[in-house]
């Protein structure tokens, strides 16, 4: 997803300031840079991954059996093809958010999610259905809803910033890029730190124990989904808020994201007070949870929408390095913790989530500090970077 070098989240935010500053023209370009720019990324991303995917065994690096029974080489290659054109095709979604226009951004997101999980009951009925099968009916949901909303929204609401042609206009390009390339670096270390957990256990525990905490940590990261969807639409907000001075905006809605917050920190502890049940419910006696796995999710959820209402402000108005700095230290520590905690201290799974905690915590102490800064206008040198 941040394959296109973080052109997208530049993007949603020059362009926010172009639509808060009616300029039409400049939102239009920004539109047609971003289609070209991640087409010609999409192109060729696939080229350089068709030369290296002869050498790659994917048996080898998901630490799965020989004997597995489909072409896991064929599957993956088809997920990149297909990822690809999904790269382009998402630009709506962007576009959406960067209008503030959440709901329809996350209808969108449903509504494949719904084809697909249709389109899989159905073929289960009339035939087999594999990890192939299932690989391309969730690819082609998404494109295929992707294409239909890109067509009628350009066609319908959006018909003013609709783009006419492929091209790259180079001022519009450098003000996504410059920004865009720091949300990128940012984006590629948060994914090494949060996904190196299922290749830590697969890896030092064997691929069936990635079961248990997958299962907790999609269990808990649906309660961030919520928290998600209502600090998506600040993002774009904060951006046009700034660019008119509205500061004491700014200063109400991270208040109100707070009160927020600590109802959301009770319904999670609920939510993992209940979690043995929901287990039960959902894989009955197929798999047992840890209570210490569940538990250290919640704290993981709990550190992560914390800093999400910060690193949401500091997103919207372009002010990340600080965030640079600390996910590059967290990708590069997040491993050797993890061993550390997992083997050295005997701590197994727990160990290793406890040390993606230890690193959301320097961001949950040090974002709202350059938050406070920044608002009380008193940010200085790297606090206002």
């Amino acid at each position: 997803n941040m394959l296109d070098i973080g052109l997208g989240n530049g993007f949603r935010n020059k362009f926010a300031i172009a639509v808060a500053l009616k300029d039409n023209s400049k939102s239009k370009q920004l539109i047609e840079t971003l289609y070209s720019a991640t087409l010609l990324i999409a192109f060729s991303f696939f080229l350089a991954y068709s030369f290296i995917h002869p050498h790659l065994n994917w048996y080898r690096i998901l630490n799965i059996s020989n004997f597995f029974d489909e072409n896991l080489s064929q599957i993956v290659y088809t997920v990149f093809g297909l990822f690809s054109l999904q790269l382009v095709l998402k630009n709506i979604l962007t576009i959406l958010l960067a209008l503030q226009k959440t709901a329809l951004n996350n209808l969108i997101n449903l509504i494949s999610s719904f084809l697909a999980l249709i389109l899989i009951i159905v073929w289960s009925r009339i035939g087999h259905v594999g990890l192939k099968e299932i690989t391309l009916i969730y690819m082609l949901s998404t494109i295929f809803i992707d294409v239909f909303f890109t067509v009628f929204l350009f066609s319908n609401q959006l018909k003013i910033y609709s783009p006419r042609k492929l091209k790259i206009h180079r001022k519009c390009f450098s003000d996504i890029a410059d920004l865009g390339i720091k949300f990128f670096v940012i984006q590629i270390t948060t994914i090494i730190m949060f996904s190196s957990g299922n290749f830590l256990i697969a890896q030092l525990y064997g691929v069936s124990e990635v079961v248990p905490y997958n299962i907790s940590y999609r269990l808990f990261s649906a309660t961030m989904s919520l928290f998600t969807i209502i600090l998506a639409p600040f993002w774009s907000a904060y951006t046009e808020a700034i660019t008119k001075n509205d500061y004491s905006w700014i200063k109400e809605s991270l208040g109100y994201l707070i009160k927020v917050y600590l109802l959301f920190v009770v319904g999670l502890l609920a939510f993992l007070l209940a979690s043995p049940i929901i287990y039960d419910l959902w894989l009955g006696e197929k798999v047992a949870i840890p209570f210490s796995i569940s538990a250290s999710f919640a704290l993981y959820v709990a550190l992560l929408a914390w800093s999400g209402i910060f690193a949401q402000f500091l997103n919207g108005v372009g002010k990340v390095k600080i965030q640079l700095f600390i996910a590059i230290f967290q990708s590069l520590s997040n491993i050797p913790i993890a061993i550390f905690l997992a083997i050295f201290l005997k701590m197994g799974i727990v160990g290793i989530i406890l040390a993606t905690n230890i690193n959301l915590a320097i961001s949950a102490v040090i974002l709202p500090m350059q938050v406070k800064r920044i608002i009380n206008k008193n940010a200085n040198g790297l606090w206002n970077e």
